[in-house]
């Protein structure tokens, strides 16, 4: 009996030890995220790995960075909007892929969430301008010097993972311009986006006094001219 009750107990083990083997064979395995290669400041060796926060797609990401970013007290506590440089997305996914439709995603989310609370190093945007109790002229003579050449802080956004993935890992950083220290640093995983289409150029339109086609060939009607007649005179 006693041998019976070792057998079954046996058994017992090595089907929990098989159930255990299926769990984790049918568990998702996590991605491995290689930062060999990257451009931003990574933490010491040794350190535990950072794990991404689902944030679905790029947009998504911007929403997030630009809420972390004007919560800082550099940001949130400055009297005139730090200028700040972003230089877009870059990768270093193998083998390569097109960043520019993850870089317009997040340039315009970030644009426009911080909008009043960042000045960033670009070229079509407005200077900034303090709001005045007396009219637009009072609050651009009061206006404290700005900063329109070095930019103060710049956001950093790097990619990482496998070209034939189906989701991607971004690490965003904002990061003090004179001092290279990272005040913020957020790591996301995101879906690949769809390349970017060009837009087709339409037809040109032909102008309003434009004259229709004429027919080729000289299709005048030819004239004759008849000859004067002749005749004798009569001398007289």
């Amino acid at each position: 009996m006693r041998r019976i009750g070792n057998i079954c107990k046996i058994g017992r083990n090595l089907a929990f030890a098989a159930l255990a083997l299926t769990v984790a064979a049918c568990a998702p395995l996590e991605e491995e995220d290689s930062t060999i290669g990257s451009r931003l400041a990574q933490p010491p060796a040794g350190t535990p790995p950072q794990k991404p926060i689902d944030a679905g797609d790029i947009a998504i990401v911007g929403q997030e960075v630009a809420h972390s970013i004007m919560d800082l007290p550099v940001v949130s506590g400055a009297t005139v909007p730090p200028l700040v440089q972003f230089a877009g997305v870059t990768s270093i996914i193998d083998p390569p892929i097109d960043t520019e439709p993850y870089t317009t995603l997040l340039r315009d989310r970030l644009l426009l969430l911080t909008r009043l609370k960042l000045r960033f190093y670009e070229r079509t945007l407005p200077p900034y301008v303090p709001p005045g109790k007396k009219g637009k002229k009072k609050a651009e003579a009061s206006a404290p010097a700005q900063n329109t050449d070095n930019p103060d802080y710049q956001i950093l956004a790097e990619m990482r993972g496998h070209a034939e993935d189906e989701f991607y890992r971004i690490q965003v950083q904002f990061v003090d311009a004179r001092s290279n220290q990272v005040l913020f640093d957020g790591l996301y995983r995101i879906r690949k986006e769809a390349p970017l289409e060009p837009v087709p150029n339409p037809a040109p339109e032909p102008p309003d006094n434009a004259q229709p086609p004429q027919p080729s060939g000289d299709l005048t009607t030819p004239t004759t001219t008849e000859p004067a007649p002749t005749g004798g005179g009569t001398s007289l």
